[in-house]
Parts: structure tokens; sequence; C-alpha cells
């Protein structure tokens, strides 16, 4: 009997890494890090037939050049932003090098959304759209007969530069879905509210000549959060002010350039006009500390490192603004920000918090109602596993989908190991 085992993502945002077994053959869905730790899962990689790449976030796909594997799917842009996100793992800490990530990209074959690709013996893979950041993917597997799928991080509402998930799927026995926002009590505002918020927020400053610091992760949020300040500036809503960006977002974006048939069919159409949908953004340089007003926008999304660092001894002025625009885990310095810190530490000096501190949520997950609308459309599995979200959440959500579908459904704890089917 095929059986799962969690080694990651349960309970907990981050590690992502889940081993099927059928005893024909094994592969890993995902093999992600704890960003904010340098953590990976155990995992002994000597028997693993394939890793499935689900999208390029650190938490699902930063622990593989830990492992010599001998194999390696994902779509054609993870690949691309993979190697970048790598890249910076091995600048800022030393779980990996060089070396280890050229054995990872020797091993990568790329697929293409709904390209059947038989991947063991007994494993037929397919990916879908999931709808969360360029290139990001649903698995869905056919095992002996019997389908799987694992919705990896998923959004089921169209964002300014993704279409919404892919849901049109034939029948499932086993569905594997995230819970980033799993309990009843996370249902976000709309996003043209929180647009509207983010703009309001922004414009408050530039009137007092002050600076916004932006936190974001390199891709997808970044991506998202220019998209919507070019819009508003291009529409005369927000006054244009210089943006600067830091870390590898102009990386990124560039890879988001390069595959614009991936993206929402309105982000091709702005391109065709000749216009940048991401705007014209500079890369910042020491002149930022003299410019007023302007935006700022840089790694890392959680201030758990990243040159973002460096600007927040810009917080000592009260004329200016950070935005946290995502997700902070518990222990980091975005976190301690959202929780009202009035000092921060984040080097060897002391930094008073004197400018503002404002969160607005820009996820790349769907919310609580998103969640419920993707099982809605979905064919209903015969048995669901609740991962990839803090232990209330998967808790909430595995509830909601017993009472729900009738179903036998499972909130795993790292370690498990169950039934497939």
């Amino acid at each position: 009997m095929p059986v799962v085992r969690f080694h990651g993502g349960c309970h907990q945002i981050g590690m992502s890494c889940i081993e099927i077994d059928t005893k024909k053959s094994r592969i890993l869905l995902d093999c992600g890090m704890d960003p904010n730790k340098n953590t990976v899962p155990n995992i002994d990689p000597k028997d693993i037939d394939a890793v499935l790449v689900s999208h390029a976030h650190l938490d699902h796909c930063g622990a593989i050049p830990c492992f010599n594997f001998k194999k390696i799917y994902c779509t054609t842009p993870s690949a691309d932003l993979m190697y970048i996100l790598w890249k910076d793992v091995s600048k800022l800490s030393k779980i990996y090098g060089e070396k280890e990530i050229k054995r990872a990209l020797d091993v990568i074959e790329t697929v293409n959304y709904r390209e059947k690709k038989k991947i063991t013996e007994d494993i037929t893979m397919e990916m879908y759209d999931a709808g969360h950041i360029l290139g990001s993917s649903s698995i869905y597997l056919d095992i002996d007969g019997k389908k799987v799928l694992y919705t990896g991080d998923i959004n089921e509402r169209e964002t300014r530069t993704l279409k919404p998930a892919d849901t049109d799927i034939e029948e499932i026995d086993t569905l594997i879905i995230e819970s980033t926002y799993g309990s009843p009590l996370d249902i976000k505002p709309a996003r043209k509210t929180l647009e509207r918020q983010l703009i309001e927020e922004i414009s408050s400053t530039i009137e007092k000549k002050g600076k916004v610091i932006i936190p974001v992760f390199a891709v997808g949020r970044a991506q998202e959060i220019m998209c919507v300040i070019y819009h508003y500036m291009n529409s005369g809503a927000l006054e244009e002010v210089p943006v600067y960006v830091d870390g590898s977002i102009i990386h990124t974006t560039g890879v988001y350039l390069s595959y614009s048939h991936w993206l929402n069919p309105k982000m091709k159409r702005i391109l065709e006009c000749g216009q940048n949908p991401f705007g014209y953004v500079k890369k910042a340089d020491s002149s930022v500390f003299n410019e007023d007003p302007c935006i700022i926008i840089s790694t890392s999304g959680m201030l758990q490192g990243g040159p973002v660092l460096q600007y927040l001894k810009l917080l000592k002025y009260p004329t200016n603004k950070i935005i946290l625009t995502g997700y902070q885990a518990e222990d980091t310095l975005g976190r301690a920000l959202e929780e009202g810190a009035k000092v921060i530490k984040p080097f060897k000096n002391e930094i008073p918090v004197r400018g503002e501190v404002v969160k607005i949520e820009f996820s790349a997950h769907g919310d609580y109602n998103s969640l419920i609308r993707y099982l809605k459309k979905i064919p209903t599995p015969n048995k669901v596993f609740v991962v990839h979200g803090e232990k209330y959440q998967s808790l909430s959500l595995a509830m909601t989908i017993w009472k729900s579908l009738k179903v036998p459904t499972f909130a795993p704890p790292v370690g498990s190991v169950l039934p497939l089917f």
C-alpha cells in the first residue's frame, strides 16, 4: 500500500517536504527550507527517484541543493527563479555553494502546464497553474490509476500579475492542500481595497516628504507591489516619486518579463503597448538616503536578512514609514515591528522606531473564503491531508473539510507516516 511521509511543512509555514512511497518508486513533493532558521528536512536522498517542485519560494525549494537528487521536475520559469534564489541563499548562509547549485541545475527537467510526464514506473505527473507566483504549480499524480492532487500554494483569485488557480481537474482520490489562511478568522479584504489602502499610506508619507520602505519577497510580492504602484502613478492617483528596488528583485522581475505569456493576459497587453507593467524603477544605492520623498522596495519580506536591513535606520525619523505587506513569522524582526517594538537591533546598534509601521497583507495565498471556493470547484476527494499552515489554521481547515465534505481529513504533524489512499 502506498504511504505518505511528512518531512516538513506540517503545523508550520516553511520547509515543505512530502514523500510518496509506492513501494515501486519514491518521490518528493517539494524540498523546502525554513528560511528564518536555515534548517532543512531530515531525509535520505539516495532512494528518492525524483523531486517535483511546486514553485520557486525557498520554503518549497530552498533545500534542494543540500542533497544529491537524481531528477528534479518543475516549470521552466520556476527553474530560472530557483537559480536566482539559490544564489541568494549561498551568499547569505553556508548551507550550500555554487558547486551544489550547479549539481541541482544539471538534473532539472522542465515541463509546461498540463504536459503529462511519466516520471517513474508507476507515476505520471501533470502540473496545473496554482495562481501563486510565476510558474507555480499544483501537482496532479496518477499512481497506477489512483489520482493525487498536491495543491502547493494556491490563490483562487486573479491578481494583477497572475491568472487564478486552475481548477479544471477530472477526479481526485487524495487531496493534499495548503492551509496558510485556513481558519474562518482568516478573511482578507478585496484586492482593490488593499490596493487603495496601500496607495493612501504611501500618499500620506509622500505629502510629508518622507520615505516609504516596503519589505517584500523577491518573487511574487515584489512584482505585485510594483504593478500596483506603477498603475496608480500612471493614472495620476499617486504622485510620481522615485521608486528604488534592492536585492534580487531586478533579476526576478526580468524573469517575469521573459515569461509574459505565463502571466495574466492583461500584463501581456500592457507590454504590447510598449509599457513596462512594473514601472520604471531604479537600483537603490547610497543616494536613496538623501532622496525625499521616495519609495524603497527591498528584500527580505520578514526583515530576517537582505538589503532591507540597512534601510531600517530610516525609521528613526517620524516622517518615514514601513509597510509590511505579508505574513511575518514568529521570532522575526518583521513580527517584532508588527507587534509594536519601539526599538530594533538589526545590526550591532539599536534603532529607535519613531516612524510609522503599517501592515497591509498582499498575500499570494487564497484566504479562508478563497480556499472554500477552491474546494467547491474541484472534484470531491476521498481523503484529505492539510499542510502548510500554523497548527490552528491547519486544524481549523481540516475540521471545516471534514464537516462539509464528510471525508477522512487529517492535519498530520511532522514525521507522520500514513496510508496515501
